[in-house]
């Protein structure tokens, strides 16, 4: 994984915790306790693109059972230092790696943001089937509202696995999802079998839904949870 060779940060530079969006067309926003978010250009944006939603970095809590990526800021210097979940063994002790990246603010936005966003969850989808766990797209920030969202998982059913996608609020306008839309509900639920074709098709699916939100993908965040 390609990195800065020299660490960047010197003396009386400063890091917060910053939660992150989507990195897609290049682009990245960051929500710290400190200020505003922020939206980047990132300098390696397929460094970061390769390990979100994989399980790879780590995490803070969202609320109970529900977990988001997370990194180390340093907004005075542009530095964003991604840490791993878990540390690696090196003889008889443990260590962390380290990737740290190059952020600007941001400016021209790549024309790849559709496909990266759908690769991207794509990658999520998989980590939440390898783990047992869900995958909620909701917005992103340190107090999100309880909607928008769009969540799946695998769960049960009998014998058989069902692949279960819900979202709130009704995804109106969405040729995909309005023949399920019941007029009355808060929400609605697509529900089929759990296999591999139809997993495969999950993000394009969820990306429908949250078409209709009128939000940019650096509007929103990957919570992961556990069951």
């Amino acid at each position: 994984m390609t990195a800065h060779q020299d660490f960047p940060l010197g003396s009386g530079d400063t890091t917060e915790i910053a939660m992150l969006s989507p990195c897609v067309g290049g682009q990245l926003r960051t929500w710290t306790d400190s200020g505003p978010s922020r939206l980047w250009q990132v300098s390696e944006p397929d460094v970061l693109h390769s390990i979100q939603g994989t399980g790879y970095i780590a995490r803070t809590l969202r609320e109970e059972r529900r977990f988001r990526e997370v990194a180390l800021l340093c907004e005075e210097k542009g530095t964003l230092i991604i840490q791993p979940r878990f540390p690696r063994q090196v003889g008889d002790e443990l260590e962390f790696d380290a990737t740290m990246l190059n952020l600007v603010p941001a400016d021209e936005v790549q024309e790849s943001v559709y496909a990266d966003f759908q690769s991207l969850l794509a990658q999520a989808v998989r980590h939440t089937v390898a783990t047992n766990g869900f995958l909620v797209v909701e917005k992103g920030g340190w107090d999100p509202p309880n909607e928008p969202y769009c969540l799946f998982m695998l769960t049960a059913d009998g014998d058989n696995t069902v692949s279960v996608i819900e979202t709130a609020p009704q995804p109106r306008g969405s040729e995909l999802w309005t023949p399920h839309n019941i007029p009355g509900l808060p929400g609605t639920q697509l529900r089929a079998p759990g296999s591999d074709g139809t997993i495969d098709a999950v993000p394009m699916i969820m990306m429908s839904a949250v078409g209709t939100w009128g939000l940019q993908p650096w509007d929103l965040a990957l919570t992961f949870g556990t069951r």
